[in-house]
């Protein structure tokens, strides 16, 4: 969720996306549980030079075809029993490319209530940020029209909430300032912390990489890697290909 000075306190949004088979790998955490229906394997190639196998997901036509392909190629990586960080990332990648929200730190489709689905968090990251991001299930970031933000993980009686009034201060920018952090047992506040921003020490943001009605992809100032989904829908879930500039593909590699 948001990340920053503060707002490290919780997930924000790991180091830029990489492709499958390249150098030096990063410590990731990752949660995942999406529903979508998976894209069909058309073909299988080698994703690296040692030759391991992989599938490779390809649509090819209209640019909304390929949008629509790199958007299942995802969902099918989500939902997958065993999670590829590396294919993960290069799907990241791709869909960066892809983004269909001209700006998305301003667009009204931010709003809502994102379930975290993936992360890959870099090793400066908050420890409770990662802690959460690897063991809690119900992890939200709720996004609301006034501005503000709440990072909630639920956790059994377990309640964290992290709040935070919000800006745009770019078409792919968001300022995060975390004012307040709330812990609660059952209901009950056992600890509340108000949050001042200190003197030489500025907000924290999230870049939106990527956003449309069901998802969205982010990354934070200390380089955090988060794929949200939206809970409860409201979004075109039905959506298929269309017509659109032709000659091209969209491709992720899933090992095997």
């Amino acid at each position: 969720h948001a990340a920053g000075t503060s707002m490290s306190t919780f997930s924000a949004l790991v180091s830029p996306p990489r492709a499958v088979g390249c150098g030096v790998r990063i410590t990731a955490s990752a949660r995942r549980k999406v529903s979508g229906k998976r894209a069909t394997v058309r073909t299988s190639a080698s994703d690296d030079a040692s030759g391991s196998s992989a599938s490779v997901r390809i649509f090819s036509g209209s640019s909304k075809e390929m949008l629509f392909g790199a958007q299942q190629n995802m969902l099918g990586l989500l939902e997958s029993p065993s999670t590829d960080d590396d294919a993960i990332t290069a799907s990241i990648a791709e869909l960066s490319t892809l983004n269909p929200t001209a700006a998305p730190a301003k667009d009204a489709k931010l709003v809502g209530k994102w379930r975290l689905a993936w992360s890959q968090q870099q090793e400066s990251s908050n420890f409770f940020q990662k802690l959460f991001a690897d063991i809690a299930s119900d992890n939200f970031q709720i996004i609301n029209e006034d501005n503000t933000l709440e990072n909630l993980v639920l956790l059994g009686p377990l309640t964290v909430s992290a709040k935070a009034p919000i800006a745009a201060v770019s078409e792919t920018r968001t300022e995060v300032r975390i004012s307040t952090v709330d812990v609660s047992i059952a209901g009950n506040t056992v600890w509340s912390k108000t949050l001042t921003p200190k003197p030489g020490k500025g907000a924290g943001w999230v870049e939106q990489l990527y956003l449309d009605d069901e998802m969205r992809i982010s990354r934070g100032n200390k380089g955090s890697l988060f794929i949200h989904t939206r809970e409860g829908g409201g979004g075109n879930k039905k959506q298929k290909p269309n017509q659109g500039t032709t000659g091209q593909s969209a491709t992720a590699l899933v090992k095997l």
